[in-house]
């Protein structure tokens, strides 16, 4: 025991507050990834998708390589693949997929049926 144990003395920081963990329930969580970033998806469908949220670091006429991770009531699926950016405009981004294997659009399409007939949009 030292000579000072004593004046130990635990504060805990106001300002620092703990990590946010991820919240199952919080919601569907529709999102495009790149570059460790994540925006949530406005829009998919088998031409392309639409992300708002956008922070302007891909441009028009730009090839990139993206996740989209979709999880909400009408179905949970992950895929990669090559986008070419459409148009990036207040807030929000385009891109239209550049080749898409026949599974990964046969899961979109079917998934956009099941939305079609759940929410009617």
């Amino acid at each position: 025991m030292g000579l000072f144990d004593f004046l130990k003395v635990t504060v805990k920081d106001e300002k620092k507050a703990a990590p946010r963990r991820p919240n199952a329930s919080a919601g569907p969580s529709n999102v495009i990834e790149f570059d460790g970033k994540s925006f949530p998806l406005a829009a998919v469908s088998h031409k392309g998708f639409v992300a708002t949220g956008f922070d302007g670091s891909l441009i028009p006429s730009q090839t990139a390589r993206i996740t989209v991770r979709i999880d909400d009531a009408c179905g949970k699926f992950t895929f990669a693949a090559p986008v070419t950016i459409e148009e990036v405009k207040g807030g929000s981004v385009s891109g239209a997929w550049n080749m898409l294997p026949p599974e990964v659009e046969a899961t979109i399409r079917k998934y956009l049926q099941i939305r079609k007939q759940k929410t009617g949009k």
